[in-house]
């Protein structure tokens, strides 16, 4: 039988031979150690830039229509809306923003006051409205312009004379209002709608700042397209993207300003 004295010695014994085993061999120390579980890596913060902002939207992109409702250009002001509201309604039927509807409000610009324009601005604002189709009206677009930039909103009107619809294309507006009597302007509606919801997307965020950076990306690339469909088929293609519009003459450069040109407000750094 042997003595606990005897016993607890030997124990002792193997741990000191252990210890001096891994003192005197530290490659072996993995061995006599049991290595701590590595850390999962960090996630990279995004930093912000000027081709990516900081993300800044709420995840549905909410547009305005600032369009006249009342006084003398109450009709043709119908048929903006229309054209704002028959986009949005393909937007979402072609997936929506970053699988999102997008949602329409609107602000009465009938009052040829520019104080007027630019309260409806400031409204729009405090109600988180992303980007602003409209007024076009020549009288109101520098009041819109400089409230927009106030804001930090970007605006898309209407700088040309509008382009004639053709029937196919106002019957598809008179889905969205059938007493719709006045077509003018319902194209650049549309267009100016798609651009922005096209911006929203290549920026993967509905935030103001995110759409303003993104709206010459989605108008001056190589691939051309002329739906919201197709021009988000083709987001990743190499050479960006270009929407030419429903009638193929969009154009965002104010310096020409021929049929259907659009007119970019607010984008004042």
């Amino acid at each position: 039988m042997t003595h606990p004295h005897r016993r607890a010695r030997g124990r002792a014994a193997r741990v000191l031979a252990l210890a001096m085993l891994c003192a005197g061999a530290p490659l072996a120390l993995a061995a006599c150690v049991a290595a701590p579980s590595p850390e999962p890596p960090a996630t990279p913060t995004p930093v912000a830039s000027m081709a990516q902002p900081i993300p800044t939207g709420d995840g549905v992109l909410t547009i305005g229509a600032l369009v006249p409702l009342t006084g003398p250009d109450a009709a043709w002001g119908a048929g903006a809306l229309a054209g704002v509201e028959l986009a949005a309604r393909d937007i979402d039927e072609a997936g929506g923003v970053r699988h999102a509807s997008v949602i329409v409000v609107h602000a009465d610009a009938g009052d040829t006051s520019s104080t007027r324009a630019a309260d409806a601005v400031a409204a729009f604002a405090g109600r988180g409205v992303d980007a602003i189709v409209g007024p076009h009206v020549p009288g109101l677009v520098d009041a819109a312009d400089a409230a927009a930039a106030t804001a930090g909103i970007p605006v898309l009107s209407a700088v040309a004379p509008p382009v004639a619809v053709d029937d196919a294309f106002a019957a598809r507006l008179r889905s969205s209002d059938p007493t719709l009597t006045d077509t003018r302007y319902a194209v650049e509606s549309y267009d100016a709608t798609v651009l922005i919801a096209l911006a929203a997307q290549a920026a993967g965020d509905d935030g103001r700042a995110s759409v303003a950076a993104f709206l010459p990306a989605v108008t001056g690339g190589e691939l051309a397209c002329s739906s919201y469909g197709e021009c988000l088929a083709g987001l990743k293609a190499p050479g960006g993207i270009r929407y030419s519009g429903v009638t193929g003459q969009l154009t965002t450069d104010a310096t020409a300003p021929g049929a259907g040109a659009l007119r970019m407000l607010g984008l004042r750094r």
